[in-house]
């Protein structure tokens, strides 16, 4: 009779299987050994680390415990503890096994560098700093520790020092994907397009499968006037080739049941179920849906929950899904269990979009809603949600890889705000004096195009103002860019980032905003409607331009899109020209939103389940 293996020959078995990525039968063989001896340290650590690899942090965590105990003064086991726990999410008992190590060792480099990641992922970015500091002190030629710091300052806004040790970063690895990864990052907040895309596209070149840095590349390029929408549609059909297609595979027959009239299971999917702008229109959406037409779940992969979180997992109850720590076919899966008939992406290539979900295929009936107007570049998403101001007769559908699903409007809108704790304020200019022009958009969406179309305004109109919301390290070359178009810079006023609730107050000093090109501004543009304050537009071919089309004409004001740049100058200089008028739109405006599309949350929920349905039978209706 055969004996039973040894503890040894089950730990070489083990080694073996895991050696040749034999997961499943390498974790059986070192459970054998956990078995037989419960505190063999190798056992216990090889374990962990192959738990590590399927990132089941939490499963690893109980097993670095113990060799902790076993073990209490050793850097490595602490180390690898503190990391199963952040990556959990379990934060405070992160930060509290770095600080373990540093007590034994304040030189320990390592330590420092992942107690500041823990603190940066706890929203402690200013308390993060110093220790990320002190790692590069300590190792200064360790590109890792580097890009690290590079990301803790640009959280900070310390734009200029963040290129720097990204740069740094890149010359000590220059083959490391994440370091160009992270120069594109602090590129991109510095306004250099080109730059960020280059260094975006070389992390990509060196990391085929980094998804993420070639959305950034994508989100980018949304805002580059050199990108047209053939050239955009082009990017997403190549992120499609590199990260969706080899999904393929994974993509199965749906066994939903094919009755065209049944009540439908809708699933939304977003990173972004938390203090977030597409709340403004997701929220009254769900908030109005029939319960009759459709079951509503929600797919969450938000990286830090909040307290709107909250308040999307109340309206959702038992079908609320944190999907964040399951990796893209897990996620789908979890999907296909659910029985989702449609299934709608809500960021599109936005920061953690999770499109890699999309492209296994869970739901017979996928769609792209609100994160913006533009492709996913996926074959498996079926529709692309527009309207006719997006997508007006005559729009080349061809560079969406999504068929064209239209409503009467694309947005609903609620500004989740008291309107009776924020109020519509007077105009500025009857108190003031003079007028005041402004924008509250994203500064990336600022490129010299549109600061020189500004200040052909400025010009237009003497002794007017323009308020930017612009950082510290972007408003010099704002002001340079205006002296050289002939206006004095001591014109411009500027504001850096708030609270929501005094990003709204802003626009009680605000007459007239300027819309952004090629990426118009829509939650921007609304916002400011709700407060007042009308927002000339420039019309243009790509989609992303047509936002501002799309509020000016619900609201029934025509006369604030231009088609041109002179136009642009001459509606914005007209709306000065008669201070009463612009005084009484302004008291208006609040209500015109209320009572147009825009602002009818029910009628927009019947219209966005006519979708769902006319999608349905379509789908019912195919061999």
């Amino acid at each position: 009779m055969k004996s039973p293996p040894s503890v040894g020959e089950l730990l070489a078995r083990a080694r073996a299987h895991h050696g040749a990525g034999r997961r499943r039968e390498a974790e059986s063989a070192y459970r054998k050994v956990l078995a037989k001896k419960p505190r063999h340290d190798q056992a216990l650590f090889q374990l962990s680390l192959l738990l590590f690899e399927s990132r089941r942090f939490e499963e690893a965590a109980p097993l670095l415990e113990r060799l902790v105990e076993m073990h209490p003064g050793e850097p490595v086991y602490l180390t690898n503890l503190g990391e199963a726990y952040r990556q959990a999410g379990s934060l405070e008992l992160a930060a509290a096994a770095f600080e373990r190590i540093l007590a034994d060792d304040p030189h320990f480099p390592e330590a420092h560098h992942n107690l500041g990641i823990t603190l940066m992922n706890a929203g402690a970015a200013a308390d993060a700093l110093p220790r990320l500091q002190r790692a590069v002190a300590l190792r200064p030629d360790d590109a890792r520790f580097q890009m690290t710091l590079a990301w803790g300052l640009l959280r900070l806004q310390r734009i200029a020092e963040s290129i720097a040790h990204a740069r740094r970063a890149v010359e000590l690895a220059p083959d490391l994907a994440a370091a160009h990864r992270h120069l594109a990052d602090a590129l991109a907040e510095a306004g250099d397009r080109a730059g960020a895309i280059a260094a975006y596209r070389r992390a990509v070149d060196l990391d085929p499968t980094d998804h993420h840095a070639h959305s950034n590349l994508i989100l980018v390029a949304l805002t580059d006037p050199d990108y047209d929408a053939a050239r955009l549609c082009a990017e997403a059909r190549g992120w499609a080739k590199l990260h969706a297609e080899p999904l393929r595979p994974l993509q199965r027959p749906p066994t939903n049941d094919r009755d065209p009239e049944r009540r439908l299971r809708v699933g939304y999917l977003s990173p972004d179920f938390r203090g977030h702008a597409i709340g403004q229109f997701v929220m009254p959406l769900l908030k109005h849906h029939d319960p009759g037409a459709v079951e509503v779940y929600l797919y969450s992969s938000v990286e830090r929950p909040d307290f709107a979180t909250d308040a999307y997992r109340e309206l959702a109850g038992d079908r609320f899904r944190d999907i964040r720590r399951l990796d893209d076919p897990s996620a789908a899966e979890l999907v296909r269990r659910d029985g989702i008939d449609v299934l709608i992406d809500l960021a599109v290539h936005g920061a953690g979009n999770r499109l890699r979900v999309f492209a296994c295929k869970p739901a017979p009936v996928q769609m792209t809603w609100v994160g913006y107007a533009g492709t996913t570049g996926l074959d498996s998403v079926d529709y692309r949600l527009s309207d006719g101001y997006f997508d007006p007769p005559g729009t080349d559908l061809g560079v969406y890889t999504e068929a064209v699903l239209q409503l009467p409007s694309f947005w609903c809108y609620d500004p989740l705000e008291d309107p009776e704790a924020i109020r519509v304020g007077p105009l500025p200019a009857l108190a003031g004096g003079a007028v005041t022009f402004g924008s509250l958009a994203s500064p990336r969406k600022l490129h010299g195009g549109v600061l020189r179309l500004w200040a052909r305004v400025l010009e237009a109109v003497p002794g007017a103002r323009l308020y930017l919301y612009l950082e510290e390290h972007a408003r010099e070359a704002a002001r340079r860019t205006f002296s050289d178009a002939g206006v004095d810079p001591a014109r411009l006023e500027f504001g850096g980032r708030v609270s929501r609730r005094e990003y709204l107050e802003r626009h009680h000093r605000i007459d007239i905003m300027l819309d952004t090109f090629p990426f118009a501004g829509g939650t921007t543009s609304l916002d400011a409607a709700w407060m007042g304050v009308p927002v000339v537009t420039l019309a243009g071919g790509p989609t992303l331009q047509r936002a501002g089309v799309c509020v000016a004409m619900n609201l029934g004001l025509p006369e604030l899109v231009a088609r041109s740049d002179d136009e642009f100058v001459a509606r914005a200089a007209a709306l000065v020209g008669d201070l009463p008028r612009l005084a009484r739109l302004r008291g208006e405006l609040r209500a015109r939103l209320a009572a147009s599309p825009l602002g009818d949350a029910a009628r927009f929920a019947r219209e966005m389940e006519g979708a769902f349905r006319a999608a349905w039978r379509r789908f019912c209706a195919a061999p």
